[in-house]
């Protein structure tokens, strides 16, 4: 994992200097709900930010449970890899959460016990993402939080993870690998069911590109 995080008050130099690389395909994941569970989630919203802070400063060295887009992120590893490692550039990852620095100590034991490399992780301390999205400028934005998603969409394609506590009284039980892809600039929605319709988006992206 490369050392570019970005914390609570600064869009990082990378992001926000760089000047992308034509026909890169960067994808942004947003961490609890999408790459991770609600467990933590749960917590702040039920017992309140000490709390929660509280809750993963003791459990810094437990792995967080797996959330509904942790498979892809992993399957889009190995799609990286197998271009080659002159070709690795064409895929950009970037992990942005409301999370600050007092709670990232969990988010790095977990992507390192599941070997999940993510090129970027930025850490907002419940900052509005979207112009840190906005300088990103990615192909996708999946986040469980329709406020994040609303504000999102109108700047870059954004997809809605439909997931745990987020989605209670919106859906019937926990859709764990449902969403919905807002393509504001075609004035068009779309919907990608399941790992393997992402899987062939994703394909499609990169040969597009």
């Amino acid at each position: 994992m490369e050392n570019n995080i970005s914390v609570q008050n600064t869009v990082s130099a990378s992001s926000s200097l760089c000047q992308w690389p034509q026909g890169q395909v960067r994808i942004v994941f947003d961490g609890d709900g999408v790459l991770f569970s609600d467990e933590a989630e749960c917590i702040a919203k039920t017992q309140g930010l000490q709390a929660f802070l509280k809750f993963e400063q003791e459990r810094g060295h437990i792995p967080l449970p797996k959330g509904p887009m942790q498979a892809f992120a992993l399957k889009l590893q190995k799609v990286c890899q197998a271009l080659g490692e002159n070709n690795q550039w064409r895929i950009r990852t970037f992990l942005v959460t409301a999370r600050n620095d007092v709670a990232n100590l969990r988010v790095f034991h977990t992507l390192k016990e599941w070997g999940l490399d993510i090129n970027e992780t930025h850490f907002l301390g419940g900052l509005d993402k979207t112009p840190f999205l906005r300088a990103i400028d990615p192909a996708i934005f999946f986040d469980d939080s329709s406020e994040n998603i609303n504000r999102a969409k109108l700047h870059i394609p954004s997809a809605h993870v439909l997931y745990g506590i987020r989605s209670i009284g919106k859906t019937i039980g926990t859709v764990l690998s449902i969403t919905e892809l807002s393509l504001e600039n075609d004035d068009e929605e779309q919907h990608i069911v399941g790992t393997n319709t992402n899987q062939q988006w994703l394909n499609e992206k990169i040969l597009k590109n």
